[in-house]
């Protein structure tokens, strides 16, 4: 069974939506930010900084946005509708998805 712990406002919202692409079954946990815009301490029960997504497969929970996508489409995706079978072709997604990007910002100055 899968299930996904989702933050409102959060890059959480590609899983939920690869999720319903891909027709799967699946529990969603949905948590709501703070006033001051700040996931809930209870997220800190299913990540240890509170992050999410989480999503639990079985009795492991995966973490990370790109992470679990690439891990339910390479479980998932057989027919390679979302991801091409072509390692150069997907090279280029990874390219492409980190261009648009805004810059980091400097932790220090």
């Amino acid at each position: 069974m899968l299930t996904l712990h989702h933050l409102n406002n959060s890059r959480s919202f590609r899983i939920l939506w690869l999720l319903e692409e891909l027709e799967l079954d699946y529990e969603l946990t949905t948590y709501e930010r703070t006033k001051a815009y700040l996931a809930p301490e209870s997220l800190k029960k299913v990540h240890p900084l509170g992050h999410t997504p989480v999503l639990e497969v079985g009795d492991r929970a995966l973490a990370e946005s790109g992470f679990i996508i690439e891990y339910l489409l390479r479980h998932y995706d057989k027919e390679h509708q979302f991801k091409p079978a072509d390692d150069n072709e997907a090279a280029w997604e990874d390219y492409t998805f980190g261009c648009i990007l805004p810059k980091p910002r400097r932790c220090h100055s």
